[in-house]
């Protein structure tokens, strides 16, 4: 993977990294209060594998605690504690290499690219912070979606955190815009940039 020229490009720009490290930064700091809120307020994981369940929206979202072996959603790589651990935080690590390398060769017009790869960065570093220190993630919302079709209905009993909504959202959002909004070129030049300077990129 050759790494991008730096002129013209976000890497070298002052105010594209100050809308991506002080965003992630302050994502992280709010992923970390609300899982320490939750486990102050709610109380750690009992024998069933979660605290008492607080109803938000009855049949729909609650709040309870659970520790979370697995990635996004609960999703895990494999049955063993150990080895799923070390799998969570590579793949963790490998999707922060990756969005800093998009976040390089984004231009510092794509505000909207910076904070979707500020975003998704806070939502793994706020899920390795957990695996480092506790060896697990701590989840506490709890959605519990289900769709009647027919005779049959479908459940999705889900229970994640913020940093997973941080993921969903950035991840959504970068996809949108190298596939619809010409991310990977870069977006159209800022209109008060001077025509020398875009001449010069």
């Amino acid at each position: 993977m050759q790494t991008p020229p730096r002129k013209g490009h976000a890497l070298s720009d002052r105010g594209s990294h100050l809308r991506l490290w002080p965003t992630a930064a302050v994502a992280v700091a709010v992923d970390l209060g609300s899982k320490y809120l939750a486990w102050l307020l709610l109380g750690a994981p009992g024998a069933g594998g979660h605290s008492g369940v607080h109803d938000v929206i009855a049949g729909w979202l609650s709040l309870a605690t659970s520790e979370n072996q697995g990635i996004v959603f609960g999703l895990r790589f494999s049955d063993n504690p150990q080895v799923g651990r070390i799998l969570t935080i590579f793949l963790t690590i490998a999707t922060c290499a990756l969005i800093f390398y998009l976040f390089s060769t984004t231009r510092p017009a794509q505000r909207w690219v910076h904070l979707a790869c500020a975003l998704t960065m806070a939502g793994a570093m706020g899920n390795l912070y957990d695996r480092v220190v506790f060896g697990f993630v701590r989840d506490f919302i709890q959605f519990t979606g289900h769709l009647d079709v027919g005779e049959h209905r479908l459940d999705w009993p889900y229970i994640f955190n913020v940093a997973d909504v941080y993921l969903v959202v950035g991840v959504a959002a970068l996809a949108l815009a190298y596939l619809f909004g010409g991310a990977a070129k870069g977006e159209p030049a800022d209109p008060g940039e001077p025509a020398e300077k875009r001449r010069g990129r």
